[in-house]
């Protein structure tokens, strides 16, 4: 009886969504497919989590994939992380993916000497422009930008190992040189909008604070940052509570107090006045100089090419990054 009951009143119930949806004319969906059209909602609002494990493979997500993400996680917490990526990777078509095939038989039997081959840039770096320290990087894989405070003392401390262990160049980032910098590799320092490390008590850029800088440490290059890229058009700010004694002292800054990182720079406005600047502490310096920028505006690029056409100023290197929208949601 009871049945009959429970039923019977779930018969009632499917009966009226299914009155409502045919008179409804707000979605043709539910009219055409009364009852049912309703599991396309459900589906919808479950379509992200069905795609996440179910249909999409492990290096398809970004920025980072499930094969990454998963490495992260067993590294930190010191479990096994040797997992076997390679099956997972189209290494044949992959644009940009770089894997060694085996030969069997080589042209002459490894040495000691070989052990420690090293694989250098086919550029000589300032080279082209002469500038007066022009070299030849010792490894074509080098350590980006990665300042110390966002990064904090050991991690600067280990890259800068490895880097000097490897042959390469580390990148300060624009937090300028720390002492966790100074640990045997060659460095490209960066300038960014704060001209941290070699600014004036304005925060205006100071030539003589760089010069200062770069005798201090094996600098090879310089690298200008053109803007704050996490943070277009509004700069960045590093409060209070994290400008210590310490990263006070490294960049020139108050102690205690919010320092601005404007979003554009103040000792030049233009192309035409960046690649003065550019020539400017290539002469001083006699460093090889580039550029750092996400690549945006072509207008900016056309123009620093046409500029530089006539080979009298130009940047001697361009580091270019990836820039990402902020999200959109529809409503």
């Amino acid at each position: 009886m009871r049945l009959r009951h429970a039923v019977g009143g779930a018969a009632a119930t499917l009966g009226a969504v299914a009155v409502r949806d045919l008179v409804q004319k707000k979605h043709a969906l539910r009219r055409n497919f009364p009852i049912i059209g309703h599991a396309r909602y459900w589906l919808e609002r479950v379509g992200p989590e069905l795609r996440q494990y179910i249909v999409t493979s492990n290096e398809e997500e970004r920025p980072f994939s499930r094969d990454q993400r998963t490495w992260i996680y067993a590294s930190s917490k010191e479990q096994n992380n040797y997992f076997g990526f390679g099956t997972d990777v189209d290494v044949e078509h992959t644009q940009g993916h770089a894997y060694i095939k085996q030969r069997t038989f080589a042209d002459k039997l490894p040495s000691d000497h070989d052990a420690n081959w090293t694989l250098p840039s086919a550029k000589v770096l300032g080279g082209p422009r002469g500038r007066a320290k022009a070299f030849r990087p010792g490894s074509v894989v080098n350590v980006s930008a990665m300042s110390f405070g966002s990064l904090s003392s050991n991690a600067i401390t280990a890259l800068n190992k490895g880097a000097a262990a490897a042959g390469c160049l580390h990148n300060t980032g624009e937090g300028a040189i720390s002492p966790y910098h100074r640990n045997g590799a060659e460095l490209v320092v960066q300038i960014g909008t704060a001209y941290f490390g070699c600014r004036d008590e304005h925060g205006q850029f100071s030539l003589e604070r760089l010069k200062e800088m770069i005798a201090s440490a094996p600098v090879r290059a310089i690298e200008i940052k053109l803007s704050q890229g996490a943070k277009p058009g509004l700069g960045g700010l590093l409060p209070a509570a994290k400008v210590t004694p310490e990263i006070a002292q490294i960049r020139g800054i108050p102690e205690g107090k919010d320092c601005a990182s404007p979003s554009r720079h103040t000792a030049f406005h233009d192309v035409d006045s960046m690649l003065d600047f550019v020539e400017m502490l290539a002469e001083e310096t006699g460093l090889p100089v580039g550029i750092k920028s996400a690549v945006g505006s072509m207008e900016f690029w056309e123009e620093l090419a046409r500029l530089m056409e006539p080979r009298q100023r130009g940047v001697d290197f361009i580091t270019s990054t990836a820039a990402r929208a902020a999200p959109v949601r529809r409503r």
